[in-house]
């Protein structure tokens, strides 16, 4: 790793400022670590680095410090950065190098899948993925053509599908910037939205087909991937027809007619040709509305992703996937990015900036059991795995919901009933009645213990995941810690907090909790979910706010123990770190070394 020394940054015998090379283990603003070369093309090069700070990977284009592009590229990242739609690739952070650092850089969220060219050499989809696709994309461009805000760069390499069948589109704003076409700065707002909505018209081509539509008086070459769509009309005479290409319905006779009829619209306005067109992106969603089931091709796009990575069958190697934005000219991109068997490019090759799957979280094993043996390997995760199948709502009829409510109130008012007359034999018996304190509490065992760090409140669920288990597996010689933060003792400010959620098994009443901690001092909670459900498969995981504090220490010292004002019957149980404590360089982190229930 490179060390920015006293004596950095070196220089040349004429006092000028030696830039270090780009290579694996380079540190960029004293947060983001390179670890591998995925491609160099057009001075740009992509990067495999790792967050230092959140602990997640990231993609990184560095550009020279002299870059003139790089003043394009921080505007662009500015409004991108803007942008809260899920269905866009988030831009993190984009600096522009002075002073002592060497590189100016954009950096990228990863997707999970494959775009749409590697799906595309397998053939072309069906008519409902590739019209739910399109008409994903054009509902989410929508209102961002309305705030004046353009990609201009659509096509099979920036869009990705996860392997949950959701659309991701890649490089908004930013591919544009890093890649520039003469005279693009002086278009008119209708003239890029024109762009984007012959570019979707032409996606919606390809998909329906494999070919991709090279317009008549350019080479008939391979685009993407794909071979170019068959010519309707000659050179002469195509600018006075209704269209240039043989329709998606005359290529693949599988494509409805209608959703060939929207494709062809799309495409009309932007060649100048006659015939009903889209204008607008607002346009190719309400003429698509409608033509397929949002779930049904969720559902299939889903299917096609377990089945094209295998998933659910154990794998040494997390599922990785490229998309093609690194090819400023499409007709390079003539074949798919390889898979993760396939080596990866060297520093020179031109190929395109990758996509990898975030590692899915596992359940630790009990905390009784052994711990996994030290290895200096590098940590082997999982493969992902597909969401539950996604259920329609099934409809309910007025009678069917007039029964259920008159059983609903009948069987309230037997339970009151009931209750009423339990409380008139038992009158008196209160006084009497055994209480219990946290003393007459018996030992509970833990079951299983894991991270909580839900990405709702900022987190990316893996807050030494791996380690979990240290936090109660009865030897005080480990230790789960927290990640480190920079320059603030609330996690850097990005989140609420993190903890440690136990399993106790089944529900038992808890009285006390007694942590050994690792620094101090700390800011923590002792929670309960609301939903205080044992029989559930699990506790809440989506954010904090599902759960309650019952006791809590805003200055717990190496060794504290919580106790709520009564003891509460419970399954699941959170210490959860809202402050930590400093250790040395403006670095916080905080960790648990053995926690005891009831001890």
């Amino acid at each position: 790793m490179t060390d920015y020394s006293s004596d950095y940054p070196e220089t040349d015998p004429t006092g000028r400022i030696l830039r270090p090379p780009a290579g694996p283990g380079l540190m960029l603003s004293g947060r983001y670590r390179l670890e591998a070369l995925l491609a160099s093309t057009g001075g740009i090069m992509t990067w495999r680095a790792t967050d230092s700070v959140l602990s997640r990977p990231v993609l990184m284009h560095l550009l020279p410090p002299d870059d003139p592009r790089m003043g394009w590229v921080l505007d662009a990242s500015r409004r991108a950065a803007t942008i809260t739609d899920a269905r866009f690739l988030r831009v993190l952070d984009a600096l522009e190098a002075t002073g002592q650092e060497p590189w100016s850089f954009v950096v990228s969220e990863f997707a999970v899948g494959d775009s749409l060219q590697v799906m595309l050499a397998n053939g072309p989809l069906t008519g409902e993925q590739a019209g739910y696709i399109v008409d994903q994309m054009a509902s989410a461009l929508a209102p961002l053509h309305a705030r004046g805000l353009f990609h201009l760069r659509i096509n099979p390499s920036a869009v990705i599908i996860t392997v949950n069948g959701n659309v991701k589109i890649v490089g908004f704003l930013i591919d544009a910037a890093l890649r520039p076409k003469p005279g693009e700065d002086q278009l008119s707002w209708a003239e890029q939205e024109s762009i984007d909505c012959y570019d979707l018209g032409r996606l919606l081509y390809s998909l329906t087909t494999a070919r991709w539509p090279v317009p008549p008086d350019e080479p008939q070459g391979s685009h993407w991937g794909l071979l170019p769509a068959p010519l309707r009309l000659d050179r002469s005479g195509g600018a006075g027809g209704e269209q240039l290409w043989a329709s998606p319905h005359e290529v693949n006779p599988a494509i409805a007619p209608s959703l060939s009829t929207v494709t062809m619209a799309a495409l009309r306005p932007q060649l100048g040709l006659v015939g009903p067109g889209l204008h607008t992106a607002n346009d190719v969603a309400d003429s698509l509305e409608g033509m397929s089931d949002v779930v049904d091709a969720e559902e299939s796009l889903e299917a096609l992703m377990r089945a094209n990575h295998k998933i659910g069958t154990p794998s040494a190697t997390p599922v990785q996937t490229e998309w093609m934005s690194m090819h400023s000219n499409p007709a390079d991109a003539t074949q798919p990015m390889p898979r993760v068997e396939d080596e990866l490019p060297g520093p020179t090759g031109d190929l395109d900036a990758p996509t990898e799957v975030v590692p899915v979280r596992s359940w630790p094993a009990p905390a009784g059991g052994d711990r996994p043996a030290t290895s200096s390997q590098p940590p082997v995760h999982p493969s992902p795995v597909a969401a539950p199948p996604r259920l329609k709502p099934e409809k309910a009829t007025t009678a069917a919901l007039g029964r259920k409510v008159i059983v609903v109130l009948t069987v309230f008012v037997l339970l009151a009933l009931l209750v009423l007359q339990l409380r008139g034999c038992g009158g008196g018996t209160d006084q009497d009645a055994p209480t219990t304190d946290a003393a007459s509490v018996e030992p509970a065992a833990i079951a299983s213990v894991f991270d909580f760090d839900p990405t709702a409140d900022g987190g990316d669920n893996n807050e030494n995941s791996s380690d979990a288990g240290y936090a109660a597996d009865g030897d005080t010689s480990t230790v789960w810690h927290t990640l480190t933060y920079l320059n603030n003792p609330a996690f850097g400010g990005l989140k609420p907090g993190a903890g440690i959620v136990y399993d106790l098994g089944e529900a038992v009443p808890v009285g006390s909790v007694r942590l050994l901690l690792d620094n101090e001092p700390n800011a923590l909670q002792l929670m309960v979910p609301i939903e205080n459900d044992a029989s559930a498969a699990s506790p809440p995981m989506n954010t904090v706010s599902e759960w309650q504090v019952i006791a809590s220490d805003s200055a717990a010292g190496g060794e504290v123990t919580l106790t709520p004002d009564q003891p509460v019957t419970t399954r699941w149980v959170m210490v959860y770190f809202t402050s930590l404590p400093s250790v040395g360089g403006n670095q916080y982190r905080s960790g648990i070394a053995e926690t005891y229930i009831n001890q």
